[in-house]
């Protein structure tokens, strides 16, 4: 007893000093007991790797080529230490040749897959939604004559970056260690070789310079324009803010008279189909054709995958109907199924949210925190398309600068724009447990 009431005054009188030693103990402990999580993960995940990696190969087969384009300046510049700490090992454990490609710019992914000759099996994708953006229109302007060879190259989803839509609607549900666990299960889903084909997005350019013919860009989540998006993406001029960047930028965005809050203009559209003579794709009968073909006849595919339907013989009147419909909203977003957890509708399609008219400066704060959450209140109005235009009624604020919206979280300038869905074209790894229906 004696000793408890000495330790007692011991602590009073050196209160400060017990206030620093408790706070670095339970530091400490909760550091350490997440280390321990970590290394039981990684145990896990790399006995489960070498199962693979000690299965024989016949004698005429080669160990499976990943390539792997790694954007080492994503999430803070940590995503090259983290996918050589929690990635890397799993891979070659499995036994797979790893051939790593860095970028050293921006848009540099797009070149790298169009110039690369290597025999691949893997493509994995080490960034955000940005990097897996330019590596998808990488492909598509690659294979643009040969769909078939899109379909028949994987591809891995490392989240890596500041924003990870699409993985996050695949890696999701983690109470502790989120990051840790999204990366190895990202990982060992590949291993497990379980695959769905998700829908890209084409985004082509209305008013083309006759001198800079722009190719398409493709999507794999979603196109943005308006408030919170804006003040979102300036989120790291506040970096000396720390971890509360994210929320003040909400509240100085509010302030600012060149946020593109005006979302004006005109919206055409097309419903969704599931396939007719309208919307079937009529493709140049040399593409994609080989000599066996002269003999064999060549299976029609429908845009949702289902080889038996002759979409040529279905008649759907509201197909060709073209809807337009002014807007004038704070916000304009359009999202592929790929970044929608509670998909009901069978039919491929694009959705549309548009936000309310007018909004007060609270409720801009506001629910921009409430999206730091995952959480969206303010939509006034939403439709679904499989083809739409965009027509803004102004390009440039009172400034005269120049406005821009975003494609998966990546910057471009604002411009009459077409969005076109193709459906399930691209081939991706998906965990176990996640429902493709």
């Amino acid at each position: 007893m004696y000793r408890v009431i000495n330790f007692l005054k011991v602590i009073k009188n050196n209160w400060k000093k017990s206030i620093v030693g408790t706070a670095a103990l339970s530091y400490g402990v909760s550091y350490s007991k997440d280390y321990y999580n970590i290394q039981q993960i990684m145990r896990e995940y790399c006995l489960e790797a070498v199962t693979y990696g000690d299965q024989s190969l016949l004698a005429n087969h080669k160990p499976q080529h990943v390539t792997v384009i790694l954007n080492p300046v994503a999430k803070k510049r940590k995503a090259k230490k983290l996918f050589e700490k929690y990635c890397e090992p799993i891979l070659h454990l499995a036994g797979y040749a790893v051939t790593i490609i860095q970028t050293q710019s921006e848009n540099q992914a797009r070149n790298l897959i169009g110039n690369l000759n290597n025999q691949t099996d893997i493509i994995i994708v080490a960034g955000g939604d940005g990097t897996l953006s330019d590596v998808v229109t990488g492909m598509m302007r690659k294979y643009k004559h040969n769909s078939s060879a899109i379909k028949e190259l994987p591809i891995g989803i490392l989240p890596l970056g500041k924003t990870n839509k699409v993985a996050d609607s695949l890696f999701h549900g983690y109470p502790n260690l989120v990051e840790v666990r999204k990366l190895t299960d990202a990982t060992i889903a590949i291993l497990r070789g379980k695959t769905k084909f998700v829908d890209v997005l084409e985004v082509e350019l209305l008013e083309k310079d006759a001198e800079h013919l722009a190719e398409p860009i493709y999507a794999v989540g979603s196109v943005e324009w308006g408030a919170w998006n804006d003040a979102h993406c300036r989120s790291d001029k506040y970096w000396y803010l720390g971890i509360l960047r994210t929320y003040v930028t909400y509240i100085f965005s509010g302030f600012k008279s060149d946020i593109n809050w005006d979302c004006n203009g005109v919206l055409r559209y097309f419903d969704p189909c599931s396939g007719c003579s309208n919307c079937h794709h009529k493709q140049d009968p040399t593409l994609n054709k080989r000599w066996w073909h002269s003999f064999v006849p060549k299976i029609k595919q429908s845009p949702n995958g289902d080889n038996n339907a002759d979409h040529s013989k279905i008649i759907n009147k509201n197909c060709s109907i073209v809807h337009e419909i002014p807007i004038s909203t704070t916000e304009l977003h359009i999202k592929t199924e790929n970044v929608k957890v509670d998909k009901k509708n069978m039919i491929p399609s694009l959705k549309v949210e548009l936000g309310p008219p007018n909004i007060s400066y609270m409720e801009f704060v506001t629910e921009g925190w409430r999206r730091l959450n995952g959480q969206k209140t303010l939509v006034n109005k939403t439709l679904e398309a499989r083809e739409i235009e965009i027509h803004p009624s102004q390009l440039h604020n009172f400034k005269d600068k120049e406005r821009s919206f975003y494609i998966d979280n990546e910057e471009f300038e604002l411009k009459p724009v077409k969005l076109k869905l193709i459906p399930k074209t691209l081939k991706i790894f998906y965990p176990k447990d996640v429902n493709t229906s």
